[in-house]
């Protein structure tokens, strides 16, 4: 690739002050005039490389020039390693990219830099599974959709939303894609409006030879905000629980994408505590609450109240026989 090239030519005239165009040709494997068209890519870029003629004239570099990476304090250096996790990478398929990146970074620093982002690297790792079911990568489409959103080109999707039985056909302008507490979450246009779509969802993806239509000077950042404020706003239960202390965050984690809001939580006497939420499906709510047992107990509304006791009643009545096998 010539980019390593360009490099690799930085780098031996650092290392050895002036290399004549046939020396260089000589290390780098290419032609003499290759060498010339990359010390003119390099000078156009801002690259202080100039020629001397003579017997022993050649190419060099303006004495003192260091690439920018070797100006980063020991602080910028670390931060920056630490920034880039590499499960990020290997989830959207360039994790041999990522971590020729990362290599050619490392090696443009100070040994002591170096030795310093090593030693925070030992001691830190990224890893946005967390506790739950190891997925491994990311989703399986993720590559493909990626290379779509780079290319702005058409899809056809076949999409399950939450809860549906049947995978829907969708046809869609990809926008952009958007990792959320480790979930990836595609922005696309659908009949001409924004939808967010979760890659996991997504049971077959073609990419169509058609352009999609991507709004010059789009702001995806500012569109994932508006689609995420729009969602928050659906239509939502306030709901109160008293919880057993030491067991809030859990239940509050464990309701997840049920709420419309952060919750509040105050003391409830020596051994409780009290939760108030907003949850955008009462069903959806019981189906976590049920899971704590007496654990907690909700106390409003009414009618999510009835609902665990009818749906507890339903759970212990087909588990009261043997099990229905065929």
């Amino acid at each position: 690739m010539r980019a390593d090239r360009l490099l690799q030519l930085v780098a031996l005239l650092r290392q050895h002050q002036r290399l004549s165009a046939s020396e260089l040709a000589r290390r780098l494997e290419v032609t003499p005039r290759t060498v010339v068209r990359d010390i003119d890519a390099l000078s156009a870029a801002g690259v202080p490389v100039y020629a001397e003629r003579g017997r022993r004239g050649g190419y060099a570099l303006l004495p003192g020039y260091r690439p920018a990476a070797e100006t980063l304090t020991a602080e910028e250096s670390r931060a920056l390693f630490l920034a880039v996790g590499g499960q990020l990478s290997t989830s959207l398929g360039v994790d041999r990219d990522f971590q020729r990146a990362l290599r050619k970074l490392s090696s443009g620093l100070p040994e002591e830099h170096a030795r310093s982002v090593g030693h925070t690297l030992d001691r830190v790792l990224f890893d946005p599974e967390g506790w739950g079911r190891v997925r491994p990568g990311g989703p399986v489409h993720l590559p493909v959709t990626l290379a779509a959103v780079e290319q702005d080109r058409r899809l056809r999707i076949g999409y399950r939303s939450r809860g549906a039985q049947q995978v829907r056909t969708r046809t869609i302008d990809p926008w952009g894609l958007v990792q959320a507490a480790g979930t990836w979450y595609l922005i696309a246009a659908h009949r001409g409006s924004p939808r967010t779509y979760r890659l996991d969802r997504i049971q077959r993806l073609e990419v169509l030879s058609a352009r999609g239509h991507r709004p010059p000077g789009l702001d995806l950042a500012a569109v994932w905000q508006q689609l995420r404020a729009a969602w928050r706003e659906r239509e939502a239960y306030p709901i109160e629980l008293r919880v057993l202390r030491g067991q809030a965050d859990l239940v509050i984690r464990q309701l997840g994408l049920a709420l419309a809001g952060e919750p509040t939580r105050r003391p409830d006497g020596p051994e409780h505590e009290r939760v108030s939420a907003e949850v955008t499906s009462l069903r959806g709510a019981v189906g976590v609450l049920l899971g704590f047992g007496d654990w907690l107990e909700v106390l409003d509304p009414p009618e999510l109240r009835a609902l665990m006791v009818e749906i507890a009643d339903q759970a212990r009545t087909i588990h009261t026989d043997p099990p229905h096998l065929e």
